[in-house]
């Protein structure tokens, strides 16, 4: 487990502006790099790196190299002498079968160049991350530690006006469920749903739909309503987040069964996915996005309340109608007071 030092990353590229430019924004973001121009010359830095048991914690390489396909090699080097380093692939030709034959050797990603630094700093963090998620000595209190920046650095980053997100409805979702009389075990697997229900989102092919400021066209919403279940198989390893993945899967669905993926209706939806559903749609309606304004009270009530038995289960709604009720001004509050701690002032209206 990499702990508190900084995460060391090659940077492997025969432009030194590219080098640099990477260089300086994951130094920003909390990596150490190493830059290297020649393919022949990082194979050898990696090879002696883990010789001294200080192998890289990821390697970003070019896929070619004065035309000639040599990220392969650098990928191989990983490989054979440093496996749970991560690799990450760059290359401006459109369209590469090395590359993506390379993938499937083991790298972990493949970005189109240019690269966005920043863009490439929320794969690395991804990554490294999803690598302490599948240790099983890892604890409740570490994942929800990890899952949580995760998030933070990953849909988060792309799409600022989800800030806090995930944390809300973490602690909405705790409270219904407790109100319900759901076992404590369930509760805490509950909010590892919670805070990695959008997980999913982060590897769609285009991820243009999460600032979009329109509505979603036919072929993105098909796209997007795949989010459950790939972010249901991307976490789904460790023994802590079976339970977890199965309320990631189902915080789409609804009661009637006109949600997505599986359209799955009534009992078929668990009772803890049941409460994500409805928790995961509240906060996003009071939440300002960029293709809309923050529902207020009134409506937001007359909404859920027009839903009872339809897309939500009577006894979870009830519930959290009481809590509305008793907290309705401070959760409307709570989506501004994120995002002016993350730094963003969205506009009045």
């Amino acid at each position: 487990m990499i702990g508190h030092r900084r995460p060391t990353v090659l940077l492997v590229d025969d432009e030194r502006s590219t080098l640099e430019i990477l260089s300086i924004v994951l130094k920003s973001q909390g990596f150490e790099t190493t830059q290297e121009l020649d393919a022949g010359r990082a194979s050898r830095l990696i090879e002696q790196a883990a010789a001294r048991d200080r192998p890289f914690d990821a390697v970003v390489t070019d896929v070619f190299f004065d035309g000639r396909d040599e990220g392969a090699a650098v990928l191989a080097a990983c490989r054979d002498t440093s496996p749970r380093s991560i690799v990450i692939l760059m290359t401006g030709q459109p369209a590469v079968d090395g590359a993506v034959a390379a993938m499937k050797m083991g790298a972990r990603d493949y970005l189109q160049k240019p690269v966005d630094p920043n863009m490439l700093a929320t794969v690395l963090h991804r990554a490294l991350k999803e690598q302490q998620i599948h240790r099983e000595d890892v604890s409740f209190k570490d994942l929800v530690n990890i899952l949580s920046d995760m998030v933070a650095h990953t849909i988060e980053r792309v799409d600022p006006y989800t800030a806090g997100h995930g944390e809300r409805t973490r602690s909405y979702c705790r409270q219904i469920a407790e109100q319900l009389g759901i076992d404590r075990q369930t509760i805490e697997r509950l909010e590892l749903a919670a805070i990695a229900h959008d997980y999913g989102k982060i590897y769609l092919e285009d991820l243009n739909f999460l600032t979009k400021k329109g509505p979603l066209t036919a072929q993105e919403y098909r796209a997007v309503q795949r989010h459950p279940e790939v972010g249901a198989n991307k976490l789904g390893s460790n023994a802590h987040l079976v339970e977890a993945c199965t309320y990631i899967a189902e915080h789409h669905e609804r009661w009637d069964g006109t949600g997505y993926p599986r359209r799955l209706k009534g009992s078929a939806v668990s009772p803890a996915g049941r409460i994500l559903c409805l928790v995961e749609v509240f906060d996003s309606l009071t939440s300002r996005r960029s293709y809309k304004a923050p529902w207020d009270l009134e409506k937001t009530i007359d909404f859920f309340e027009s839903q009872s038995g339809r897309a939500f289960e009577p006894e979870t709604l009830d519930v959290f109608l009481r809590l509305l009720e008793k907290n309705g001004p401070e959760w409307l509050n709570a989506p501004k007071k994120d995002l002016e701690n993350a730094g963003i002032y969205p506009e009045k209206g």
